[in-house]
């Protein structure tokens, strides 16, 4: 007697879409994953660049006498190199001491790099 059994020979239709489809989903994932790591990077340079930037309205402020230091604010095209950040000073008397705000705002004022001190007249 004849082995009636079949040897199959290739894969099914219903295997290759299924891993066809498992393919795609890991790919999508690994795609996602990357556009989240450009945002993430882009966001934390505009965040250095800020940073930079507040370092150098408050030194500017510091060189500045009690008397003069005043709140301003900025517009965007303030700075030469950086023309998508803006500051804002604001400044608050408590008598001999002044409390200093200086925010830097960048991504059209939707996010901001905040730092507060405080100058005493002396």
């Amino acid at each position: 007697m004849k082995n009636l059994r079949q040897v199959q020979q290739g894969m099914s239709m219903m295997e290759v879409l299924i891993t066809t489809f498992v393919v795609v989903m890991g790919l999508l994932v690994v795609l996602t994953s990357f556009v989240a790591i450009a945002k993430s990077n882009r966001y934390s340079e505009r965040m250095d660049e800020a940073n930079t930037l507040m370092r150098m309205e408050m030194e500017r402020v510091r060189n500045q006498p009690y008397t003069a230091i005043l709140s301003e604010a900025g517009t965007f095209g303030e700075y030469a190199n950086h023309p998508n950040f803006r500051h804002e000073t604001i400044v608050v008397d408590l008598g001999n001491v002044k409390q200093i705000t200086v925010d830097i705002y960048f991504e059209n004022n939707r996010r901001r790099a905040e730092v507060v001190t405080y100058v005493a007249n002396m």
